[in-house]
């Protein structure tokens, strides 16, 4: 065997033993814009002192060549804490065969024996204690298996329910505010679950126990944690291969239970306030399994359009087969009462708690409304002297950075004048903490920004509004109203409001088109969907773009215009198909800033018409032919192999 290493013949030889371990290691390495990949270690005990005396870590499986290298370094005593002399043991004990065959002639040659005697308990409790410090805590939840009366049998049946739930995507019906109750004998009592996916984010459902713990999310809190449940919050959620508990891969390993692809593992967990995440426990899990067999049934056959983005309430019998027998289920749409008006402006969002932040009165970024103080000079006013001071005093508080001299500054503004318009669009923003009060700031505001404009302004200016500096206070408190009316389902006033602004300004400085549009789709009012676009045909937009492409083929199919459309629109965006195909999913955290044909600009699409997307038979399917790369479309794809039993072995 060729070897650059130094021999270590010369060193004194003792009369002992040690253990040699190569592994996979239980922890998941992903370097920046890489996959992620399990390393391997190679593991050196001295079984006659009890201590470790060396350890390697590779990204690959390592080779004879490597291992030999590390042993020798171990005999020359270079692993940290080790206090010995070095030194050459008289034997090791392996535990590969083959690793024996390559590396005795180098071992005979120091005069070192190698023997097959494989112990693994010797090195699976250092290894993980390793792995755990490697990670930086824990290296793993438990597995399934670990739970109390719960088989292989039991979790081959979840991860079929799974995979069948995975592949009808009920997500794309129902959003996180649609809940369904479920029923499932024995119970007498529903659970309440929430349908993961529709944001193309996180896919799977939420579980809770009582409709009071569903409603825990709309309670006014600063801290995500005070939002789980007190018995934790349960939830069986796809995600990838690092994601899912080691004991969970060895089982799937063995056991073949399916998985539908690289990112439909299936993790059932329940998460804790104290921060630690458990497995469910027999009885979720059959909870989970009846659930995932009969939400499929219940999304595509009985949730009937109400034509305003909603569904009329629905109720279903079911009886489903199940790994205990046949069981009867009974789901209701909705599931209960969310009053609308108590609801936070601005769900909290996971994925922006940090908790290694400390103080989270952090500085507010630079608002571009107080821009227009120093353009005032050259622009428009207000005929009344106080309304002139009042939004004076609103660029002002626009320039502010800390957030309560913002609300106190707007509130001086309404003092002033009360059609201060602005200062109201502020208290909305940032002091209202439900959608109820927020709907009346904008309201206000509204009003304000008319008594301030007076009613001949209207019609004078029509078609000119936001070129004149004093009606955008007007139009930032139309659009907001609109919004919130929006989210409070009064969707007819929402397109009254977003087309009067339109009229208003056909300029469009502010992007209403947009709103519009997707209002639109939401209504299935696809004629006026087209109009609108007709009427913006020069946007050069994902948005424009992508839904011209969408319409095109909603209306023909695979056609001449669908390719032509779809050809500008990649020409505009090419990283859009990939978040629409679920190549890649939409990020947590959605962009802030977003620049026309980049990433950012792709991610704020599809966040938005995914969904639209996904609804159109046939339209993912053919947009992912039509972009995979030209070497790809003529590969004949590979059968699927038969299945091995029941099921194949999918990893």
């Amino acid at each position: 065997m060729a070897r650059s290493h130094k021999s270590p013949l010369k060193l004194p030889q003792r009369q002992e033993t040690w253990y040699l371990a190569v592994r996979e290691l239980r922890i998941w390495i992903t370097p920046p814009g890489e996959d992620s990949y399990r390393p391997y270690g190679a593991l050196v005990v001295n079984l006659d002192q009890g201590i470790i005396q060396g350890f390697e870590t590779y990204p690959s499986p390592p080779t004879p060549d490597q291992v030999i290298e590390t042993l020798f370094e171990a005999m020359r005593n270079r692993f940290p804490g080790n206090s010995q002399k070095p030194h050459r043991p008289k034997q090791i004990h392996f535990e590969d065969e083959i690793l024996i065959e390559a590396m005795a002639p180098a071992l005979e040659e120091i005069g070192v024996s190698a023997v097959f005697q494989p112990a693994e308990e010797i090195a699976d409790e250092i290894l993980a204690e390793m792995a755990a410090h490697l990670m930086g805590g824990p290296a793993n939840i438990p597995g399934l298996l670990s739970q109390e009366n719960v088989s292989p049998e039991l979790v081959e049946a979840l991860f079929d329910a799974a995979a069948q739930y995975y592949r009808t995507a009920p997500w794309v019906h129902l959003t996180n505010m649609q809940p369904l109750a479920i029923q499932v004998e024995p119970d007498t009592d529903p659970r309440y679950v929430v349908v993961m996916g529709n944001g193309g984010v996180e896919y799977g459902l939420a579980l809770y126990k009582q409709w009071d713990d569903y409603m825990l999310q709309f309670d006014h809190v600063d801290n995500p944690i005070e939002m789980l449940p007190e018995m934790g919050a349960h939830s069986l959620f796809f995600g990838d291969i690092t994601q899912v508990p080691f004991e969970d891969l060895d089982a799937i390993a063995k056991y073949g239970w399916e998985v539908i692809d690289e990112e439909g593992y299936p993790i059932p967990a329940v998460f804790t306030r104290d921060g630690e995440a458990k497995r469910p426990e027999r009885a979720d899990l059959l909870w989970y399994e009846t659930a995932m067999l009969a939400i499929p049934k219940f999304a595509p056959e009985h949730l009937k359009s109400d034509d305003q983005g909603d569904y009329h309430p629905a109720r279903a019998e079911f009886t489903i087969s199940t790994h205990t027998g046949v069981k009867k289920v009974v789901i209701e749409y909705p599931a209960g009462d969310i009053p609308v008006e108590n609801r936070p402006v601005d769900m909290l969002d996971w994925a922006e708690f940090d908790a290694k932040d400390d103080d989270f009165d952090v500085p507010m970024g630079f608002d571009r409304r107080a821009m227009e103080g120093s353009m005032q000079m050259f622009g428009s006013r207000f005929e009344d002297p106080k309304e002139n001071r009042a939004q004076e005093m609103m660029y002002a508080a626009w320039e502010e950075q800390n957030p309560a001299k913002r609300i106190n500054l707007a509130h001086q503004a309404i003092a002033i004048s009360p059609n201060c318009a602005d200062a109201y669009v502020l208290l909305a923003e940032e002091e209202a903490d439900t959608l109820g009060r927020a709907l009346e700031y904008y309201q206000k505001g509204v009003e304000a920004g008319e008594q301030a404009l007076g009613e001949a302004f209207f019609d004078e200016n029509v078609g000119y509004f936001w070129g004149l500096l004093e009606t955008r206070p007007y139009m930032r408190a139309r659009a907001g109203l609109a919004n919130t009316l929006w989210d409070f389902g009064k969707k007819e006033d929402a397109l009254a409001h977003y087309r009067e602004m339109l009229r208003l300004n056909p300029g469009d400085n502010q992007g209403i088109r947009y709103s519009l549009m997707i209002l639109l789709m939401e209504l299935n009012r696809n004629d006026e969907v087209d109009t609108l676009l007709g009427e913006h045909e020069d946007d050069w937009s994902s948005e424009w773009r992508y839904t011209q492409v969408l319409r095109a083929f909603q209306k023909e199919g695979d056609s001449p215009a669908a390719q032509e459309a779809l050809e500008e629109a990649l020409e505009q965006n090419p990283h859009v198909p990939n978040y629409l195909t679920g190549a890649k999913r939409i990020p947590n955290r959605l962009p802030e800033l977003i620049s026309p044909g980049r990433e950012s600009e792709a991610v704020s699409y599809a966040s938005t018409h995914l969904n639209f997307w996904r609804k159109t038979r046939g339209v993912v399917t053919w947009l992912k032919e039509q972009t995979q790369p030209a070497e790809q479309k003529h590969v004949e794809k590979p059968k699927k192999k038969a299945k091995r039993g029941r099921r194949g072995k999918k990893k």
